[in-house]
């Protein structure tokens, strides 16, 4: 186990492709090469067989004439020729009275064959009264039915061996050039297959390496060098990338969270000179009233004061409650809701403001579903951009609500005809204590922000050819069964 994934990992893609599809060829070529030779060898075997009974049957023909002429000498003739022209090694002839009446060896002539004399006396065989003994065929020898007498034909198995030899030797030779044509072809094949393989799979380990270099450029990036696999190649690389990445996502979370901390203090910091520049001019103008208070003769001159100092109480009450608003973590209860009904109520609540600056409200495609809000939440934020809206249009106009449905969200869009907001100040309106109002505290559309994102939603000032349009996204509700 252990030499075989030393061999996989040591091993290319390419240079295993060509290795099993070598012993897949060398498997099948071993495979048909013994069925081939065994079925070649047994058809040769078969073709000699057929051949030595067809000489023995000639063979037969001629002695049976031979028989009843009694020429014996031209009997002798055929078999020294049949000796010299086929592989012939032993022939005997006998007659009813199982003398040898010819034969290759001339000293038998006039003995006696016992094989030949069961064969007279049985007339039995398997091959029509034919009867083979070892490397030797004995038949008997009839004509009409009458039995004349019986022949031996021995052949020269050694030599019908060496043509059997021959013969599987120029087909192992053909089996040859047919395998090293196969092994060339299933090569390249296998080297050509493979290197299309890994090539999207080596391109992908490149591009991984660079995306790693990009998230550490400090870092120098190594294969393993015991791996020449290009799949386990990808393999590390994209655990070596998932582990760099895990650590750059940590790293910049807890930058992330040192740069909200920066954030905020920074922003308590403004908030805080923000609070005490504003609570300056206020307490400058309630010691200017009781400076005033005390140099005042008449009840009607003190009241004047009083009514100074009373309203810049009531401004810096204002503004406390204000800073303390937005300075309060929002804490939503997330359930379902329609949004169109929140933003009726909204302008049901501002119907007087919005008689008296003779604004007038257009609402478009009210068919959304649900959303997953804060109500309470959620109207506070579209009473921000409503009164931003009011503010914005002093000499009246018209506040266009739009709703849309944005595959997983619901989107809510607020347009007034007003001056809008001009392009250099588009990404500053979300930002605390940013404000264009001489009287405003600037914390009206990021108090908006925040809310709506405290709901896991989001808001955008979008660009507009008239007025001011501020949309807010939602994420729809979850039915059930959805």
């Amino acid at each position: 186990m252990n030499l075989f994934r030393y061999f996989h990992r040591r091993t290319s893609i390419k240079t295993k492709g060509v290795i099993y599809v070598v012993i897949l060829i060398l498997f099948i070529f071993l495979t048909v090469s013994a069925l081939v030779m065994s079925t070649v060898r047994n058809n040769l075997i078969e073709q000699l067989d057929q051949f030595h009974w067809s000489i023995a049957r000639k063979l037969a023909q001629t002695a049976s004439d031979v028989l009843l002429s009694r020429d014996y000498g031209f009997l002798m003739e055929q078999i020294r020729q049949l000796k010299s022209a086929e592989e012939v090694s032993r022939v005997t002839i006998v007659d009813t009275r199982n003398i040898i009446v010819a034969s290759d060896q001339v000293a038998e002539i006039g003995a006696r064959d016992r094989e030949l004399n069961r064969v007279l006396q049985a007339r039995t065989g398997n091959r029509q009264g034919y009867v083979k003994s070892g490397p030797d065929i004995l038949m008997p020898i009839e004509i009409g039915g009458d039995l004349l007498g019986a022949l031996r034909v021995g052949f020269d198995w050694q030599a019908e061996n060496r043509r059997i030899d021959r013969e599987l030797g120029r087909t192992i030779r053909q089996i040859l050039y047919l395998a090293l044509l196969i092994f060339a072809l299933g090569i390249g094949g296998a080297f050509i297959i493979s290197r299309v393989l890994t090539r999207p799979i080596i391109e992908l380990s490149r591009k991984i390496e660079q995306f790693d270099r990009e998230i550490y450029p400090q870092n120098e990036f190594r294969r393993g060098s015991d791996c020449r696999d290009e799949s386990l190649q990808l393999q590390d690389a994209f655990g070596r990338m998932m582990a760099n990445l895990r650590t750059y996502l940590e790293q910049n979370r807890k930058i992330s969270e040192e740069r909200e901390r920066l954030t905020c203090m920074a922003a308590i910091g403004q908030m805080s000179a923000q609070i005490a520049h504003e609570m300056r001019n206020s307490l400058y103008a309630i010691r200017g009233a009781v400076a005033g208070l005390e140099k005042a003769d008449g009840l009607d001159e003190r009241g004047d004061y009083l009514d100074v100092m009373k309203e810049e109480i009531r401004e810096m009450t204002r503004m406390s409650d204000d800073f303390l608003q937005f300075a309060r973590t929002p804490q939503p209860e997330l359930v379902p809701c329609r949004v169109d009904t929140v933003v009726q109520r909204v302008i049901e609540l501002l119907e007087p403001d919005l008689e008296e600056a003779n604004i007038s409200v257009i609402r478009q495609g009210r068919e959304v579903p649900p959303v997953m809000a804060d109500a309470t939440l959620l109207k506070r934020a579209f009473m921000n951009l409503f009164l931003n809206a009011i503010q914005a249009m002093e000499d009246g106009g018209t506040i266009t609500v739009e709703y849309q449905r944005q595959e997983k969200y619901v989107a809510v869009s607020i347009q007034d005809d007003g001056p809008g907001v001009p392009e250099e100040i588009n990404l500053k309106v979300f930002q605390p204590f940013f404000s264009t109002k001489l009287n405003g505290t600037g914390l009206g559309l990021p108090t908006v922000y925040k809310l709506v994102v405290s709901q896991h939603g989001d808001v955008d000032l979008e660009d507009s050819e008239i007025g001011a349009r501020f949309t807010i996204q939602l994420p729809i509700a979850q039915q059930d069964g959805d």
